[in-house]
């Protein structure tokens, strides 16, 4: 990961810039009670297709698109209101003209300029209710009508509310007074891209968390996450452009940080860089910490930067910018070249002063104190941070915030590294995706081929639910698509594209409206001027930074950082264990994604940790003694054990982008499947705990489950305290105690969270009264012996078999039962032997059992008798097989003896030194009798 201060920086896990605008205009009529005056606005209303528009249910699962246009509203629908300077409403503002175009986007014609303080209100269930002299009630979608092109979003519904009840508590607009005050145009439209970035980073930040289906606005805007990250990001808006001139030489020479968090498929981890600038040298140090197991955090130093000789190669460059020398691969990384207590110089590692491509950079400084952490870690590229800090760690005196404004030293032309092949920057027509672009000549439209729907288009992504179509019309005009359900797309806004050339290259240029930024759910640059350009075979988009353009980004002082990660730790997250919020028998994606969020902690799956996984088993028991059992397979199959059996299917797995792991039980139905993510996880224990959305064609539902993970081959019994067996004596080594047996079992099972290993009916025999399906236990210490078990039953007792193919042979009949406890129990029909088995662990395979057993002859031998009480304790592994597949063990019995020959006497009886070999069980001889 390489980091940029700037719109150069695009590396995966960068700390990206937020670009917002400066300047300002002369100024119009003062705020208030509008003047006599009428504004046209064209207004896109763009709202999450599956919360409660209106006030009925909704049940449909969660829909793939994020938002869908409001195209049946109707004039009652909408009305404006005039917010004073304490932020309550005082007055309506007429709307005189109302359309709707059909496609989700109205015109109105209102009675004001533009205003920041003039607001838009949308409810899609009625007409908009409101009381004057009150402030903006919840539950209604609004804009503030400071453009004449707006949308009205989710994202900036709960923004601008967040914003008007700041102003209510604080009686004042604060940094917005000048704008509500004078209004001068330039600066309401930078106060509506301010606010629109605001809702941006709402948007990134916390929608991900929120799964909205079934939800009303209102409910919405009541919920603490939605509060907290709002007012959160509001508070930060505030205090940053509140802040004093600071002194930038100072600034560098004691360094500043920048701090972030990264999550996805590939990992998750905090990120923390210092700048510092001595006065000859730019050091620029990364360090990270990289989340693995449950170590806690712990930043280590991962690459410095050093201006005078750190030496950088091809295979280090990010990005592109155009020079007089052409493209000219850029590292990442910044030097500053002069500093002074107002302004700094900087450029990157791969350039020089005279290739006049820097950047000057001033600041402005504010103090942190007594201010929540989580306010200011509420950016795209950090706020994963905050899941490690308590919700009311602040700041203590001392900690400092750095608001850094940069401006590019001249217009620079910016292109991802599109070296060795690589297709970062390529843009594809959206009719053939499989095929780039390769000339210029290509994207443009010929007038005459100008259709009039999204399927003639020949135009290409500037994310997903937005396209780009240039036309050769002699008025340059563009085309901004816009995705609005499903895949309805409509025109959304247009732009004018110019040819020009720059240090000898042809391009492209062109405008992205502010208002395409705002609808767009994945723009991927930082400023709103693109270029297409031809390079290595292929067209490429790119962006342009103008000369004298401000962008800015925030830092932290040194003390700011120790207090951030002395704060940091992963004790703060939820302890271990069953987490059950969500679980519900009516459940929907969305459902999903807020149990997810509520039960979550830093664990997720990822690419690595899936590939962990593949050939272990994943075990699964349920309080009523049901095991089950999957296995992941690197083909992308899995496998499924039901009490050890393996059950007959074609199954597969994937990781969504989401990081859950999705299963899908039966190839052949794509609608049936299972997510499974990834809550927390004990890693002494192996126990991965999971939220789990099952989607069948009866509904769909949320539950909890944990799982142990086990890998081959890795089952062992638990030997301690065994009698150990004397082979010559047919005797245990040592005996040991009923008593002592029960409470060394207890020692040995494995129980986690309540997930108690025990024997049950249905996984000995199978459904009662189905004879096909009895089971028979075979022992790994010794593959001769089986307990053939069967559901037939005589009393309290079901019936069955010990046999034993070693020696002579033995087919005992037994009967047997599961006492309470989940103990088997079974007994020879001839009262020769009894013994007790009781699970300690099982892999969902294989079943590790103690077992205590107890045989009449030892009570009986005068030698050294055991009591009632003494037998042998003994352990193994059992596997369990069909009954069926028993050998019919035939005992050999002994011969019949010798009768004498006519008139000869029969030999005298020998005492017999002790019973013939191979007729004690496992006395490990052969039959006497063959």
């Amino acid at each position: 990961m390489r980091r940029y201060l700037g719109c150069y920086l695009l590396a995966a896990c960068s700390l990206i810039l937020t670009a917002c605008g400066g300047g300002s205009e002369e100024a119009t009529a003062i705020a208030g009670p509008a003047a006599p005056t009428s504004t046209t606005f064209t207004v896109s209303v763009d709202l999450p297709a599956t919360m409660r528009l209106a006030h009925k249910p909704s049940f449909s699962l969660i829909s793939k698109a994020y938002a869908d246009a409001q195209k049946n509203l109707s004039e009652h629908n909408f009305a404006a209101v005039w917010l004073d300077d304490k932020g309550k409403i005082f007055q309506s503002i007429d709307i005189t003209r109302w359309e709707s175009l059909g496609d989700g986007n109205y015109v109105i014609d209102a009675g004001t300029k533009t205003r920041i303080n003039a607001v838009l209100l949308v409810d899609t269930s009625g007409v908009p209710e409101f009381t004057l002299g009150e402030p903006l009630p919840e539950g209604l979608y609004m804009t503030p009508l400071a453009n004449e092109r707006l949308a009205i979003t989710l994202e900036s519904s709960l923004t601008y509310y967040a914003l008007a009840q700041r102003i209510v508590k604080n009686e004042n607009w604060g940094v917005f007074t000048e704008v509500f005050e004078k209004a001068p145009r330039g600066r309401v439209l930078f106060a509506w891209q301010d606010i629109n970035n605001m809702a941006i980073d709402i948007r990134d930040t916390l929608f991900p968390k929120l799964g909205l289906e079934g939800l009303t606005l209102k409910d919405l805007m009541t919920l603490s996450i939605v509060q907290s990250m709002t007012n959160g990001r509001v508070e930060r808006y505030f205090t940053e452009e509140s802040a004093a001139i600071a002194d930038i030489q100072a600034i560098l020479n004691d360094g500043y940080w920048q701090v972030g968090s990264y999550e996805g498929n590939n990992g998750n981890g905090i990120l923390a860089d210092s700048t510092q600038f001595d006065g000859s040298q730019t050091q620029v140090t990364e360090y990270r910490w990289e989340k693995s197991d449950d170590a806690d955090i712990n930043l280590n130093e991962f690459f410095t930067y050093l201006s005078n000789s750190t030496a950088f190669g091809t295979d280090d460059i990010t990005v592109q910018i155009l020079t007089n020398d052409g493209w000219t691969g850029l590292f990442s990384y910044l030097k500053v070249l002069l500093a002074t207590p107002k302004t700094a110089l900087l450029t990157d590692a791969a350039l020089i002063k005279e290739d006049e491509a820097g950047i000057t950079l001033n600041a402005n400084v504010y103090s942190l104190a007594g201010k929540r952490m989580h306010d200011f870690l509420s950016s795209k590229e950090n706020h994963y941070l905050t899941r490690y800090l308590q919700d009311d760690a602040s700041f203590t005196e001392g900690a400092s915030g750095f608001y850094f404004t940069w401006r590019p030293e001249n217009e620079a032309y910016l292109l991802c590294d599109n070296t060795n092949d690589k297709d970062t920057c390529r843009i594809y027509p959206i009719l053939t995706p499989e095929a780039g672009y390769t000339t210029l000549d290509e994207v443009i439209t010929p007038l005459i081929d100008v259709g009039p729907g999204i399927e003639s288009v020949n135009g290409f992504k500037l994310s997903n639910n937005i396209v780009v179509e240039l036309i050769d019309d002699g008025r340059f005009t563009i085309r901004f698509w816009g995705n609005i359900a499903d895949d309805e797309w409509v025109i959304q806004d247009y732009g004018v594209w110019a040819p020009t050339n720059v240090a000898g290259k042809p391009i492209l240029r062109f405008d992205v409206p502010d208002i395409i930024k705002q609808l767009a759910d994945d723009y991927r640059f930082n400023s709103l001027n693109l270029f297409l350009v031809e390079d290595r075979g292929f067209v490429n988009i790119g962006e342009s930074l103008l000369d004298n353009t401000e962008y800015h980004y925030s830092g932290f002082d040194n003390d700011a950082k120790e207090q951030i990660f002395s704060a940091t730790t992963r004790d703060n997250l939820p302890p271990f264990g069953d987490c059950i919020f969500g679980n519900t028998d009516f459940a929907n994606e969305s459902l999903f994604l807020n149990a997810v969020t509520e039960c979550g902690g830093d664990e997720r799956l990822s690419n690595q940790s899936v590939d962990d996984l593949v050939d272990k088993t994943l075990v699964q028991i349920t309080p009523a003694g049901e095991i089950t059992a999957h296995v992941l397979r690197s083909d992308n199959s899995w496998d499924h054990f039901r009490h050890t059996d393996a059950e007959p299917g074609s199954r597969s797995w994937s990781i969504t982008d989401d990081g859950y792991l999705k299963l899908l039980p039966d190839n052949t139905n794509e609608t049936e499947f299972d997510y499974w993510a990834l809550a927390n996880r004990d890693y002494a224990q192996r126990l991965l705990a999971f939220k789990r959305y099952s989607n069948t064609s009866g509904g769909a539902e949320i539950s909890n489950i944990m799982t142990r993970e086990y890998a081959s081959n890795t089952l062992s019994a638990c030997i301690d305290n065994d009698s150990g067996w004397n082979q010559s004596t047919t005797r245990p080594v040592t005996k040991k105690t009923l008593s002592a047996y029960q409470d060394q079992t207890q020692q040995c099972k494995q129980i986690w969270f309540g997930r108690d290993p025990i024997f049950t009916e249905t996984l000995l025999i199978g459904q009662t009264g189905n004879l096909s399906d009895d089971k028979a236990l075979t022992f790994a210490n010794d593959s001769s012996r089986y307990l053939k078990l069967s559901d037939n039953f005589s009393g309290e007792y079901f019936l069955g078999h010990y046999v034993d193919s070693d020696g002579c042979g033995f087919n005992i009949e037994i009967r047997w039962k599961l006492e309470d406890d989940g103990t088997l129990y079974y007994e020879a029909l001839d009262g020769s032997m009894n013994e007790r088995i009781q699970l300690t662990d099982t892999d969902g395979r294989k079943l590790a059992i103690k077992a205590f057993n107890q045989q009449s002859r030892w009570v009986t031998d005068e030698t050294a008798p055991f009591a009632s009480d003494e037998g042998e304790m003994r352990s193994d592994i059992v596997t369990l097989i069909r009954a069926s597949e028993v050998p019919n063990v035939i005992p050999v019995e002994p011969p019949a003896p010798t009768p004498p020959d006519e008139g000869e006497t029969p030999p005298a009886e020998e005492e017999p030194a002790g019973p013939p070999a191979g007729t004690v069980l496992n006395d490990g001889q052969i039959c006497a009798f063959l």
